[in-house]
C-alpha cells in the first residue's frame, strides 16, 4: 500500500510539473507576441501591432495594459469602434466607480473626437450615471449639443433646439461649479451663433414686410391685382420681426453676462492657483 501511495504521489508530482510547464510555455507565447505588437506600435505599424495584440489576447486575454495598447493602436489606425471595444474591456480591472467613469469617458472622447457624436454622448452620459455631477461629462455633452447646433463652424446652419440643450447643459455645468471659466466662454459661442440665427430670422421677416406691402406691378394694359390679405401679412410678418428682434436683445445681454462671468472665473482660477503655490 505504501508503494502504491508513493507511486500515486509521484505521478501526481509529474502531472503538475507538466502543467506548469504548459502554462509558462503559454505565457512566454503570449508575452512574444505581446513584445512584437508593442515594437510595432514602436514603429507606427499599428495594423500590425494589432495584429499580435490580439494573438497575445487568445492566448491571455487577463492582460490589462495589452487591452489598453490594443485600444491605441486601432485608434491611430482610424478604428474607433474597434478601438472603444477594446477600451471597453477595461471595466473588469476598474476596482470603483471613477475608475468605471474615467473608462467610459476615455471611450465617449474617441467618439467626441472621430465621431459618431451619438456615441459620445451615450458613453458621457454613462459617466453621469457613476456621478450626476461630473462636470467634465455635462461639459463634454454640452460640447455635442453645441457642434449638433452650428455653433462651432461659421457656415454650418444653426439648429435652435441643439443650441438650446447645450446652454441648458452648461448652465448645469455652472450651478455645480460657478469657478470654472470655460463653461461660459462655450456658452457664450453658443450664443453669437443662436444671435446670428435670431437676426437672420428678423431680417427675413422684415423683408417679407416690405415684400407684402409692395404690390406686384401690373402687366402693361392690365389692372394691378389687390390682395386683400395684404394688410394682414404686413403686421404678421413685423411682429415676428419684433419677437426675433427682441430674442437677438435677450441673448446679447446673456452673452455680455456670461463675458463678465468668464472674467470673473478666470480671476478667481488665478488666485486659487497663485495661493495654491504659496502654500
Amino acid at each position: 500500500m505504501k508503494r502504491l501511495g508513493s507511486v500515486g504521489l509521484m505521478l501526481g508530482v509529474l502531472t503538475l510539473g507538466g502543467s506548469f510547464g504548459c502554462a509558462d510555455e503559454k505565457e512566454e507565447k503570449a508575452k512574444e507576441h505581446r513584445v512584437k505588437g508593442t515594437n510595432f506600435l514602436a514603429d507606427k505599424n499599428y495594423a500590425e501591432a494589432v495584429k499580435e495584440y490580439e494573438e497575445s489576447l487568445k492566448i491571455d486575454p487577463n492582460q490589462e495594459k495589452v487591452w489598453e495598447k490594443k485600444a491605441f493602436a486601432h485608434m491611430q489606425a482610424g478604428q474607433t469602434e474597434e478601438a472603444a471595444q477594446a477600451a471597453l474591456k477595461l471595466l473588469d480591472y476598474a476596482k470603483t466607480p471613477a475608475e468605471k467613469a474615467d473608462v467610459y469617458r476615455n471611450v465617449a472622447a474617441m467618439y467626441a473626437k472621430s465621431g459618431p457624436l451619438d456615441k459620445a454622448k451615450q458613453y458621457f452620459e454613462e459617466c453621469l450615471k457613476i456621478n450626476p455631477k461630473d462636470t467634465d461629462a455635462l461639459g463634454w455633452i454640452a460640447e455635442v449639443h453645441s457642434q449638433r447646433g452650428g455653433a462651432r463652424s461659421m457656415s454650418a446652419p444653426a439648429v435652435p433646439a441643439e443650441l438650446e440643450l447645450a446652454l441648458k447643459t452648461y448652465d448645469q455645468v455652472i450651478a455645480i461649479n460657478p469657478d470654472l471659466p470655460n463653461p461660459y466662454l462655450n456658452k457664450r459661442v453658443v450664443m453669437f451663433k443662436y444671435i446670428e440665427h435670431e437676426k437672420s430670422l428678423q431680417q427675413a421677416a422684415e423683408q417679407e414686410a416690405i415684400e407684402a406691402a409692395t404690390p406686384p406691378k401690373p402687366e402693361k394694359g392690365k389692372k394691378a391685382v389687390v390682395d386683400p390679405d395684404a394688410a394682414e401679412r404686413v403686421a404678421a410678418a413685423k411682429a415676428s420681426a419684433a419677437a426675433h428682434a427682441k430674442r437677438v436683445e435677450e441673448l446679447t445681454a446673456q452673452a455680455n453676462e456670461a463675458t463678465k462671468q468668464f472674467g470673473e472665473a478666470t480671476k478667481r482660477a488665478k488666485a486659487a492657483q497663485a495661493s495654491g503655490a504659496t502654500k
